[in-house]
């Protein structure tokens, strides 16, 4: 299974993002997880412009979330994310948040795959989806 390197995407915990119990809601996880993972594809020249040039994207097949800690008001928090591929089509993001103090506060497992919108299926990512996606090219 080929791995990535790391990727880092930073970020603040602001009052929107807290439940009535006054820390992050639990679902909010999954939209700060999937900020992190667009901030790579953006800055791989694969964002968003390109989903809707190309007609393909990516998806996410299953999530499976751990939380160990509270994310709180003013919290300064990174999250770090490297990918692996299982197979020519289905791939991994391995995702954890870090807080100021070096404490794991979540991890998660994103498994996912290309989309294409105009077949809806999955399909095999060329090289440029690949390099996106954090790998070379497949063997």
């Amino acid at each position: 299974m080929e791995n990535s390197g790391k990727f880092y995407y930073n970020f603040t915990v602001d009052p929107y993002l807290l439940d009535d119990y006054g820390h992050v809601n639990n679902s909010r996880y999954l939209d700060l997880y999937e900020k992190a993972r667009w901030d790579i594809l953006d800055k791989s020249g694969y964002g968003q412009e390109t989903v809707k040039r190309s007609g393909k994207g990516p998806v996410i097949l299953e999530v499976n979330v751990r939380f160990s800690r509270e994310l709180l008001p003013g919290q300064k928090i990174r999250i770090e994310t490297s990918s692996r591929r299982k197979n020519e089509k289905i791939f991994y993001f391995d995702q954890m948040m870090i807080n100021e103090k070096g404490e794991e506060a979540s991890r998660a497992v994103f498994t996912c795959a290309l989309f294409d919108l105009v077949e809806r299926k999955m399909v095999r990512p060329d090289e440029g989806w690949q390099r996106a996606f954090g790998f070379g090219n497949l063997p």
